[in-house]
């Protein structure tokens, strides 16, 4: 079975009580909209933690920050069997997105904004309560397979998020080191898997970047009147990045894993020899994010190992 498209929802809102309480009101009746398309297949939200001050180079930053970041960055992921699926739900639901979104445009600072990306590799566990481990351990044993990472779902482990920007050629450089070094985190304790995701073309209407005339429709209601014009001002691949763009996407099982494991690439000789081939790749990067999974139908890595 294909590997499915990840669509990323960024945006950055107010930091206040107001913004959960909407994104509890707002946030499940967009994805049962979301739910009308056949093509989707589950979705995944993220709440931001803080930022990793990689030994200063982010002196400003803190690992936990949920109090003091001001705005709020907020990444949704949905997952897709093809992008097409994505760009199409959304016009199919077009009126239903737009007056649910048009319900939190006063509190958002930016965006949205939503890069789709491929994924290139993977390796992550599906997502279990702790009422589920003795069977799913046991299985495991009795069939003489490995003891699978215990994932525990709904903001019961961390997700780090390490952004990349890649010279021009070295695309496939940055692959094959990335993926040596994910392989090496196996051995870090509480690391539960990854995902190496590559951007691959931006939605437009999924961005509310829609047709001039549909913009000004669009500004000239609080969200009753939904523009007539229901179509984005680009084709999304042709809002590839160039240079290209990956995201790391690794799960951890608590904040203290997270950032013990992560730190071998400078603190351990070892992971340091192979993360500087992933850097010897770079214009712009690493910066990881960490972020707490809040809101997530854990049914999509059903079909990620399908």
């Amino acid at each position: 079975m294909p590997k499915p498209y990840i669509a990323v929802n960024e945006v950055r809102l107010v930091n206040g009580p107001e913004s959960f309480r909407r994104f509890e009101i707002i946030g499940p009746k967009m994805c049962m909209a979301t739910a009308n398309h056949g093509g989707f297949v589950g979705f995944q939200n993220h709440f931001p933690i803080g930022v990793f001050p990689m030994g200063g180079r982010y002196g400003g930053a803190k690992l936990d920050m949920r109090e003091s970041l001001n705005p709020l960055p907020v990444r949704q992921y949905t997952f897709w069997k093809d992008w097409r699926d994505h760009d199409q739900m959304h016009v199919d639901n077009f009126d239903t997105i737009f007056r649910l979104c048009s319900g939190c445009l006063d509190l958002m600072i930016d965006g949205p904004w939503e890069p789709i990306y491929e994924i290139v590799s993977h390796d992550l566990p599906e997502n279990i309560g702790l009422t589920d481990v003795p069977a799913k351990l046991g299985a495991a044993f009795m069939a003489g397979q490995a003891v699978p990472s215990v994932a525990l779902p709904y903001g019961q482990r961390v997700v780090a998020t390490s952004d990349h920007t890649i010279i021009p050629g070295r695309e496939q450089d940055f692959e094959t080191a990335i993926e040596q070094l994910m392989q090496a985190f196996k051995e870090a304790p509480g690391f539960l898997g990854y995902m190496v995701l590559r951007q691959m073309g931006v939605s437009a209407i999924g961005s509310l970047q829609l047709k001039p005339a549909a913009l000004h429709q669009a500004l000239q209601t609080t969200g009753d009147y939904p523009p007539r014009i229901k179509e984005g001002n680009f084709a999304t691949p042709e809002g590839k990045a160039t240079p290209a763009q990956y995201v790391v996407h690794m799960e951890w099982a608590d904040m203290n894993t997270a950032v013990m494991g992560i730190s071998r690439v400078v603190i351990n000789t070892r992971f340091r020899a192979l993360h500087d081939p992933v850097l010897d790749t770079l214009l712009k990067g690493p910066y990881i994010q960490l972020w707490s999974p809040q809101m997530e139908d854990t049914s999509w890595r059903q079909y990620l190992h399908a």
